[in-house]
């Protein structure tokens, strides 16, 4: 795994376990301001984190302390042919990610945010020849079986929207693939998981995405009203299965014991 930052070290860790604890956060990193947690967010309130948004950028990334929060989620899209390799990003970002999986603390990356996961851990990341943009289920491994993503099964249709394939650094687990041999999920220990896919997708969040990419969805011919219809009827699976998914998940990380705090308020 790539090298941290001198100051994050034992000592910062030793720091951070001192600090008084008050309520549980989740900060969700987005690119654009349409990129949102969708049927996530509900689920992290109802288990006593707050929850709020901040852009992708060098000077909001050094506004945040990668060990003072509980949960750290990287979201939102890259364009369809950007090649992650050449883009540049900032390093702040990527520095966050690798505290927070180097101390195994929790990571949660949804489509472009699983791509500069595996990215800024050593992972490569390419365009595809096509697109993945539908819905259709995913194929879990032998390890996504076992692991939160059992709900799924092979049967539950997924929002696929993305351009791009991950080759995982070393030490990573494929949890979910496609036909075409496509990662679609992977964890880093208990802590740590990607998804290529979305499951948070809701009504709202369906909404400003189909406005907001319309024009990439033309550049490759996808039929935004189609991809609507379709959605729409699918979504109350995936947010059942979002639920079912993100609970274990959050267990896992919580070390839950099955009671649930109060309910958080977001605070953005």
């Amino acid at each position: 795994m790539p090298a941290l930052p001198p100051k994050y070290d034992a000592l910062a860790l030793a720091d951070h376990a001192m600090r008084p604890r008050t309520a549980r956060t989740a900060v969700a990193l987005r690119h654009a301001p349409h990129d949102s947690m969708g049927s996530l967010r509900p689920i992290l309130e109802s288990r006593g984190y707050r929850t709020r948004y901040t852009l992708t950028s060098a000077e909001r990334a050094r506004a945040i302390d990668p060990l003072d929060i509980d949960i750290l989620l990287v979201i939102g899209h890259l364009p369809l042919r950007a090649d992650l390799a050449t883009t540049p990003f900032p390093r702040e970002v990527i520095d966050l990610i690798r505290v927070r999986a180097h101390y195994g603390l929790p990571l949660l990356g949804i489509d472009f945010g699983a791509q500069l996961i595996a990215h800024s851990l050593g992972g490569e990341i390419r365009p595809l020849a096509r697109p993945e943009i539908g819905l259709a289920p995913v194929q879990l491994t032998e390890a996504g079986k076992r692991s939160c993503l059992a709900p799924l099964g092979h049967a539950t249709p997924v929002l696929r929207w993305h351009g791009h394939a991950i080759t995982l650094p070393s030490g990573f687990e494929c949890l979910a693939t496609t036909p075409q041999g496509v990662v679609q999920a992977f964890r880093h220990g208990k802590s740590t998981l990607g998804l290529q896919f979305h499951l948070e997708a809701d009504h709202d969040y369906l909404h400003a995405h189909l406005n907001a990419l319309r024009t990439s969805l033309t550049i490759v011919g996808i039929d935004g009203n189609i991809l609507r219809t379709q959605a729409t009827e699918s979504l109350q699976r995936m947010r059942h299965a979002c639920h079912a998914v993100m609970t274990r998940w959050l267990d896992e990380v919580d070390g839950s014991d099955g009671a649930l705090p109060e309910p958080a308020q977001p605070w953005d």
